[in-house]
This record gives C-alpha cells, structure tokens and sequence, in this order.
C-alpha cells in the first residue's frame, strides 16, 4: 500500500466542543449511520444441497416462531424488534427442556409437509446462485404455512385459544399455495440448464420484479386502510419479516464492523459542504504513522486479558484505503459462516439428523487456516468498497470488528487517540469564532500539559489560482510551553 504521512478527518463543531478534542475521542460509527446506503455490501447468494437449504429453512422457522410468540405476548403494546430475535445463535434457541419440545414439535410438523420437502429438493438442484431478492420471495412463499404450524402447536399446548370460524380447508389451500410456488422453480432451473451469459442477471431481476411489486401492494394497502398502519408489530411478523429476514441474517456469517472515516486530502468545497457541515466545521489533521508498511494510527483499548482482568494500552489500528468500483465480491452464504463455532456447524448447518454432512462445509473440515484467510479477505473486500460515485473523497478507513468483543455501545466504539498524532486543526471558511476560540483553549491546555510546542492551526480559504479549498497556517499564534 502506498505509504501516506498525513490523513484528514472531518467533524462537526459539536462533537468536537462536545468532548470528542478534549478527550482525545475516535468515534467508530455504524455502517447504517454512514451517508452511503451501500456501505459494506456483500453479493451474498445461497447455493447448495438438501442438508443446508433445510437447515436454513430450520433457523428461519425458529425465527418466525420468536416472533409470532412475542406478537402473541405484546401485541401492540411495545414493539418487536430484530434484536428480540436470534438470528444470530450458537446453534439451538431453546433454554429450557419445555421450549426445546416445542420447538422439535414445530419442526417436525414443518419438514413433514410434503410440499415443504418438495421444495427444498428444489431449490437443491438450482445451478445458479440464489440471491437475496429470491431468497425473500421463497420465505414469502412458505411464511403463512409456517406461522400456522406454530399456531397450531401454541393451540395444542394451552398457549393460545383456537380461533373461532377458522376455515377448516385453511392448512389445505397454504399447502397449495406452496406446491405452485415451487413449480415456477422448475422453469427456472431449464433457464440454468440452457445457461447463457445473463442468466444470472435474468433470474435476479425477475425477483427483484416481483419484490418491487408486493412493496408496491403493501404501500397500496396501507394506504388504503386495508392493512392497519399503526400494527406495526403485526405488519413486521406478517408482512415483512421475510425480506427483513434475508437482511439480517447475514450476520451468521460475518460479524458486525464499525468505521472512523478519513480522507487524503481536504481540499474539496463539496467535502467540506457536506461533512464539514456547510464549511462551519473542521478538519483534523492526524499524522500516520508506518506499521510495518501498513498507515496506522494508535489508539487505547483493550490490549489483552490477564489475571485481573483485561489490560490497556495503545494498539496500532491499520487504514484500509477505499477502492471505489461497482462490482461487488460474490460471497456464498453457506460456505462462510465464520462466526460459529465447528461443532455448531456440524450440527445445525452442515449436518442432517441421519449424520449426514452437505459438501458445503468441505473447505472448513479440510483445512481450516485457508478457508479463515479467504473468509477474512471476503470480509476486508466488503468494507473497502464504494461505489465510483463517492471517489472524489479519497477514503481511508479504521475498523472496529471481532469474533468475541462486543461493540455495540457508544462507548466501547469511542477510542482514545495519543495527543501527539494530532499534528493540527482546519477551521472552514465559515467556522465561527468563538469556536475557534474555546477550541484554542483546549488545545493551549493540552499543549501545556505535554510539552509541545509545534501544534498548527490553519484557516481554509479559496484559492482563485487552483479553484480549490486550500489552507493557510496560522504562523503568529504559538503557546508556549
């Protein structure tokens, strides 16, 4: 990577005044914070045997069951959120011995079905890869027939009362619903078999078609008054858990992933009108620091475990440089699933009840050190990625990522930088004085407390000669130590 000796970070005035200078503070954000919808995509598809399409099928249908139980619970009174749900899991949901025959009940019924069986072995035979917009419209497909085998099972066992007037052929018309859902994967898989440059493409925008459309409905619905606009949690549990389903269960395969943004340079009017905030803002100005060929800068966190407990101090974090382009790494979701442990994927993903294991985990089982290398790369690939449009920023980034530690606090992803790497301040074109001047204060106190004495401040301006946003040094204002 090509050595850089200085990186630009862009913040506004209230959290610089708000704590972040002061405390020296680097504040790792959410992907979904981020201004870019597409911030760590991954061209996830889903392609493989009869043992992971029904193991898949198995953890969506526990999924289904938390939820349908907490709508049962709760109703309208609080609502029902993804983090209620265990999408991700060590394998098994159940706690108790009472909620683990429930939940077998529920699967046996389920994979007892006769068009549920059929088709998975249907989805088993696709050639080409399933992604997330067909994946969503086969969960929709069974999603009614599920939620009435979990019903059923609650009514069996006292936890909710049988619903007066149901239409006894009810199980009947949803097994047949299913059954002709599964026939449109059957011209589909002819589509593969006669192959052709497009296919692939094809088969998405069909579904991405059709998604596009029940959308379309839902809204014509709401709208309408047909479906209730204030049940929010019985639209999440009937509507559109499947879709919000393909989306989060990405997280059984990679872990979540936290960013600080830095730029090249901080010469761009649009950059510093929009993340210097209208030019009221300013640009900090770090040095980089070279960690064996990599830019780095040092932060204070957790450094290690010991007998007291965790330790602390300063860990070289790398800068990951952007590449903007728009293709996007294919990445199989059932040949990464990195954040389980192997005997939970022997058991609930790779295995069957007969001991079974689908040739999907071969790569893992047979030598695991690649497999971890490739699926790291997958990982790293995702998180450099922006689309062309936003290359004008010249991005590096920091990451906060791991197997094991939990950073979903704002705390635990706001770490501390060394004072020293701070080399100065941009104040925009429009940064407010007074500003200026408590920001002066605080870095005049920090200046006195360690000895230095070459801190720098610049004003932004624009230069007429290159039509850019340049910086002049502020070279009569000096603290001493």
């Amino acid at each position: 990577m090509l050595m850089i000796d200085h990186l630009y970070r862009f913040r506004p005035l209230a959290r610089v005044l708000g704590g972040e200078l002061l405390d020296q503070q680097i504040y790792f954000a959410k992907p979904e914070n981020l201004n870019d919808p597409m911030e760590g995509f991954r061209d996830i598809f889903w392609r493989g045997d009869a043992i992971v399409w029904r193991n898949l099928f198995r953890h969506y249908l526990l999924c289904a069951e938390r939820a349908f139980s907490l709508l049962a619970i709760l109703g309208e009174e609080h609502p029902i959120g993804w983090d209620m749900i265990p999408v991700f899991n060590l394998g098994d949901t159940s706690f108790t011995p009472e909620q683990k025959a429930k939940h077998d009940e529920i699967i046996d019924a389920f994979f007892n079905e006769e068009c549920v069986k059929t088709y998975i072995d249907a989805l088993a035979t696709r050639t080409q890869p399933v992604r997330r917009a067909e994946l969503a419209a086969h969960l929709r497909n069974i999603h009614p027939l599920a939620l009435a085998v979990v019903q059923q099972c609650y009514e069996r066992h006292g936890l909710l009362k049988p619903k007066a007037g149901r239409d006894p052929a009810l199980m009947g018309k949803l097994r047949e619903t299913i059954t002709q859902a599964k026939a449109v994967i059957d011209p589909i898989r002819r589509i593969e078999e006669e192959g052709g440059p497009q296919t692939d493409l094809q088969i998405d925008a069909f579904f991405i078609a059709q998604l596009n459309t029940m959308q379309e409905l839902n809204l014509i619905h709401l709208y309408n008054g047909t479906i209730n606009p204030k049940e929010k949690n019985r639209i999440f549990v009937l509507i559109t858990f499947c879709d919000e389903f393909v989306q989060k269960v990405e997280t059984i395969a990679y872990p979540d992933w936290y960013t600080a943004c830095f730029m090249e340079e901080c010469r761009d009017s649009s950059v510093w009108g929009n993340y210097g905030q209208n030019h009221t803002a300013v640009c900090l100005k770090f040095k980089v620091k070279d960690a064996a060929g990599t830019p780095a800068l040092s932060l204070y966190r957790i450094s290690g475990l010991g007998s007291g407990g965790p330790t602390y101090g300063y860990l070289d974090h790398p800068f990951y440089q952007i590449v903007y382009e728009n293709e996007h790494l294919p990445v199989d979701f059932f040949a990464s699933l990195g954040r389980l442990p192997i005997p939970v994927l022997r058991q609930y993903w790779y295995g069957d009840q007969k001991s079974n294991l689908s040739s999907c985990g071969d790569e893992i089982f047979r030598n695991e050190d690649v497999w971890r290398k490739k699926y790291w790369d997958a990982f790293y690939h995702a998180i450099r990625r922006k689309l062309k449009d936003w290359h004008y920023e010249r991005e590096h980034r920091l990451v906060l990522s791991g197997m094991f530690h939990n950073f979903t606090s704002d705390d635990s992803r706001t770490l501390k930088y060394d004072f020293k790497d701070l080399e100065g301040i941009i104040f925009g074109i429009k940064t407010p004085s007074d500003a200026k001047l408590e920001i002066f204060k605080i870095i005049e106190e920090k200046c006195r407390s360690t000895g230095r004495t070459d801190f720098k401040f610049y004003q932004a301006l624009y230069a007429r000669a290159t039509g850019t946003i340049e910086h002049a040094e502020f070279r009569l204002l000096k603290f001493k130590p």
